[in-house]
């Protein structure tokens, strides 16, 4: 189908023309890919004011670079003149799969769909609950002749989680109600184990704590049978699956004296040493395989970076660790891994950074999609009342070190994760502001010619969502003055909170010895007995939850550890100072700067900067700063920098 649809689109035919496409069928990433491959230039604006900017913008139209117009509302509500000009297309699910039922296929992804373009399409028309079927066997791998035992639905599980192709609610309900009919699960929520991956993880991992606890505790009085959800003791495939669960992290390996004399098959889910040292040899193991197929792959998509990002995020977290000690080979191997990461991802970011911010829904990909994807969920009911609290300078591998901490704390609450790529530069003022306007920088930049502010911004999109001004709120949290704002804040007859927390920012810029530095003031911070730590965030964030907001936690870019290569010396004409980053609107100067200092990307003509703009930013792991001078810093396109995470919480019951 992919083609068919490609085929509506030939190179070097129509200046411009309109795309109607309710069904997003050309968000798909790799239909993006061979659009720009074609030539086009894809505009998405509700905004009637800014499409038509960016729509002159572009002019003159013409065959060897056309235009775009894309919307999933109507064509006749664009522009007159525009509509009257341009080559139209009304795209629909139902001309490409016309024997499946069109309600069911309507709730699959983009990137689902473009899965099912490479099958072979069924013969006859199929009914809505043969659909069903047919997409959780094709797209989702489902086989209920497999799935009718628990090791089974274990490496289903497993799998699904790890691949993170998520089941759509409709398709998900349809596949529990299956599942609950099989009374080897009646002890399971399947439910649960389906739709968050930490349950999942928790689950198996006490049902791993009890089975090893009662089978091979040597203080144990007696056999006492112990009721198992899951068998291992008498499932030689189960068995035989606890390798991969303990390469995947689902199942961490318990501490005990001696796991010599256990059986070959639990061996790996025990240690004699901390577990965290098994954790990170199959980490590292991990991350070297997933380098290495990048490498071999250069076409990688999203889902690809999206997945090593976790990885390799995981292991950072553990690297910088101050009660845990790396050996030298492992710090070199890190330091390998950084040498071919780094050009390797920025030479896919360049490639693929513009395709993926054209697009906003159903799946945002840049952080200044985030506002119209609440949006989004706000007109599908999904969620009412929204707080989008934002963690300045809140990398990935920091979250990973963030969420243990909450999640003991707060068993009832349910934070999923996903990742979002950053605005570049990777700096707050321009990352943060596309973040909370739901602008391209070039709108802000160039658009609005006044100096808006941040605040102005939140409540002018909210406007736009008809949501009055006065039900909109902006504020930046004051942790030295918290009593102060608490009337301030708790307010339940606000419909949009924007909360602003520059905690970890602040800690990125104190760390003048480095990551670790900056580690141990993150694990201070996370420590309830410490002065000044995250439970006043954390008491704010439930009483949010309490109140009946969808409370998402959003970051503006991460940071990366750097070392200094110099200073540029430019006088007035650099608009943006930074150690990872300069901004100039001016293409010759910039080219000129990157002569004197030839380790720096020049990143411009992005589709989402000024068109006069170019920014210079360092190779690899350097800065801005004095020659050998270690910071801890962002700005850059390092994988550190640019994959941030975007987290929804909710409370179990609520």
């Amino acid at each position: 189908m992919i083609s068919k649809l490609l085929d509506l689109f030939p190179s070097h035919t129509h200046p411009l023309t309109l795309v109607s496409d309710a069904d997003c069928l050309l968000a798909g990433e790799a239909t993006l890919k061979e659009l720009k491959k074609r030539g086009f230039e894809i505009i998405q604006e509700d905004d009637p004011v800014l499409l038509r900017y960016r729509a002159e913008e572009s002019r003159p139209f013409t065959a060897e670079h056309p235009i775009i117009i894309y919307t999933t509302g109507e064509l006749e509500d664009l522009p007159y003149d525009l509509y009257q000009t341009a080559y139209r297309i009304s795209l629909s699910l139902h001309q490409f799969f016309p024997n499946l039922a069109y309600p069911i296929v309507k709730v699959l992804s983009p990137q689902q769909i473009e899965k099912l373009e490479l099958l072979q399409q069924p013969e006859q028309i199929l009914s809505r609950q043969k659909t069903i079927d047919y997409l959780l066997s094709k797209i989702f791998g489902v086989d209920m002749n497999v799935l009718n035992q628990p090791q089974g639905l274990i490496e289903w599980l497993s799998e699904y989680h790890h691949r993170q192709n998520f089941l759509p609610d409709l398709l998900k309900e349809n596949l529990v109600n299956q599942l609950e009919k099989y009374p080897l699960y009646k002890n399971w929520d399947v439910n649960l184990l389906i739709s968050d991956d930490k349950i999942f993880q928790n689950f198996i991992q006490q049902q791993w704590k009890l089975f090893v606890e009662n089978s091979f505790n040597e203080n144990r009085i007696g056999e006492v049978e112990v009721p198992y959800a899951i068998p291992f003791r008498n499932d030689p495939e189960l068995q035989d699956m606890v390798p991969k669960l303990v390469r995947y992290g689902i199942i961490q390996p318990l501490q005990i004296n001696d796991g010599t004399k256990l059986p070959y098959w639990v061996q790996p889910g025990v240690s004699a040493v901390d577990p965290r040292f098994q954790r990170l040899k199959l980490l590292f193991e991990e991350v070297e395989a997933r380098l290495e197929k990048l490498k071999k792959n250069l076409d990688s998509g999203w889902e690809d970076w999206n997945q090593f990002a976790l990885i390799w995020s995981e292991l950072c977290s553990y690297l910088y660790l101050s009660d845990f000690e790396i050996q030298p080979r492992q710090k070199s191997d890190f330091n390998r891994f950084i040498r071919d990461l780094d050009p390797l991802f920025a030479s896919w970011l360049m490639n693929n950074y513009s395709t993926l911010g054209v697009l906003r829904l159903p799946n945002p990909h840049h952080v200044n999609h985030i506002p119209h994807y609440l949006a989004h969920l706000r007109d599908l009911k999904k969620i009412d009342k929204v707080v989008l609290l934002i963690m300045d300078c809140l990398s990935l591998a920091d979250w990973q070190v963030i969420y243990p901490k909450w999640a003991a704390r707060h068993t009832d609450w349910d934070m999923k994760t996903k990742t979002l790529l950053a605005q570049v530069p990777t700096i707050t003022a321009i990352s943060r502001k596309a973040l909370i306007s739901g602008l391209r920088p070039d709108d802000f930049i160039t658009k609005f010619k006044k100096d808006i502010s941040e605040e102005k911004f939140w409540k002018l999109f909210w406007s736009q969502q008809n949501i009055a001004t006065d039900r909109c709120q902006f504020v930046s949290l004051r942790y030295d003055r918290q009593n102060d704002q608490q009337a301030e804040l708790e307010n339940p007859n606000i419909d949009a909170w924007c909360l602003i927390d520059d905690t970890l920012d602040k800690l990125t810029h104190n760390a003048v010895l480095g990551a670790t530095d900056y580690q141990s003031s993150l694990q201070l911070w996370l420590d309830s007995k410490s002065d000044q730590n995250s439970i006043p965030l954390e008491n704010m964030i439930e009483w949010y939850l309490n109140h009946g907001y969808s409370v998402f936690i959003a970051s503006d870019h991460g940071h990366v550890e750097a070392t200094g290569f110099g200073q540029p010396n430019e006088g007035l004409i650099v608009q943006t100072r930074g150690m990872r980053a300069r901004i100039y609107m001016d293409h010759l100067f910039a080219k000129r700067v990157q002569k004197a200092f030839p380790e720096t990307y020049l990143w411009d003509n992005d589709g989402l900067l000024p068109n006069q703009a170019a920014v210079l930013m360092p190779t690899g792991r350097q800065a801005f700063a004095l020659n050998g001078q270690v910071v801890v810093t962002h700005g850059g396109i390092s994988i550190d920098e640019a994959i941030v995470p975007f987290v929804q919480i909710s409370k179990e019951g609520m």
